[in-house]
């Protein structure tokens, strides 16, 4: 279980909500915007990118990242961003 960090910014008395730690996969993306996040800051996976290739290392992170979001999002039958809900969450127990 990662530890996951949730920031608040009050704008305008509307929230926006973001995630920033423990995003690691689009798997990780897909949970936090159906959980309500508007937003996620990717740290360490671009970090990693940038060590080991560069710009061109940062580049193959996001689009990593960018697969498995949407073929995550086409395993629950999503194809746009704005269709992501908490109804493709799965419950345990």
């Amino acid at each position: 279980m990662c530890n996951v960090r949730i920031v608040v910014v009050v704008v305008v008395s509307s929230f926006l909500v973001f995630v920033d730690t423990g995003i690691r996969t689009g798997t990780d993306i897909l949970k936090a915007l159906a959980l309500g996040a508007q937003g996620v800051f990717i740290g360490r996976p671009i970090l990693y990118g940038l060590a080991c290739g560069g710009h061109d290392g940062v580049r193959r992170v996001l689009e990593i990242l960018k697969r498995e979001l949407t073929y995550d999002m086409a395993c629950c039958g999503i194809t746009s961003i704005d269709q992501i809900n908490k109804d493709i969450l799965y419950k345990h127990g």
